[in-house]
């Protein structure tokens, strides 16, 4: 009898940690994540179509191509980029509310190589050009919202590389946004 219970607890305790461990790794398939738990495993989901819930903080001004969500704390934010798939644009209605968007999971990686390639361009641009900076949100969403000018971006991923080249290993910057498929805005009673 006891052999039996001991089967049955061992049992319990493998299926419960097997469980444990996959939604450690994949979310469900039909589970809707919060912007601060896809920001998490994003490198583990690369390529996966998820769904992502949060609070639209700002829409693009040219013409509702990027919607920005915000995590729990507003300092995490995912940049969600529509797709012609679900007709181009983020609807205006959007701003304020909570959305969810299902869409890819994507990456931008930033090294030496694009930052040069950035201040080629921003050396050939016109005045007029130089003057329309980043966005505010984006330059949020990368962890840039309080430097000022281009100099010192392209300075702070300079750093930034080098402080994780140094501690993983790796000598680029990651950048995680949702490439949307479609969205909705729930209707919370």
């Amino acid at each position: 009898m006891k052999q039996i219970l001991y089967a049955i607890v061992a049992a319990a305790v493998a299926l419960g940690i097997a469980s444990c461990a996959k939604s450690a790794t994949q979310p469900e398939q039909n589970a809707t994540l919060c912007v601060d738990s896809l920001m998490t495993e994003a490198p583990a989901l690369l390529g996966d179509t998820v769904t992502v819930e949060g609070l639209c903080s700002h829409l693009c001004s040219h013409g509702g191509r990027k919607a920005f969500l915000a995590g729990t704390d507003t300092t995490v934010i995912l940049r969600c980029e529509a797709t012609a798939e679900m007709g181009g644009a983020f609807g205006p209605d959007c701003t304020g509310k909570t959305i969810e968007v299902r869409g890819i999971v994507r990456e931008n990686r930033i090294n030496e190589e694009q930052i040069a390639q950035m201040e080629k361009m921003y050396a050939a641009a016109d005045t007029a050009t130089k003057t329309h900076e980043a966005c505010a949100t984006d330059k949020k969403a990368q962890g840039q919202d309080s430097i000022d000018t281009f100099e010192a971006r392209m300075a702070d991923y300079r750093a930034k590389i080098a402080a994780r080249s140094e501690a993983e290993g790796k000598n680029y910057l990651s950048f995680y946004y949702l490439e949307a498929i479609s969205y909705s805005i729930p209707d919370k009673k």
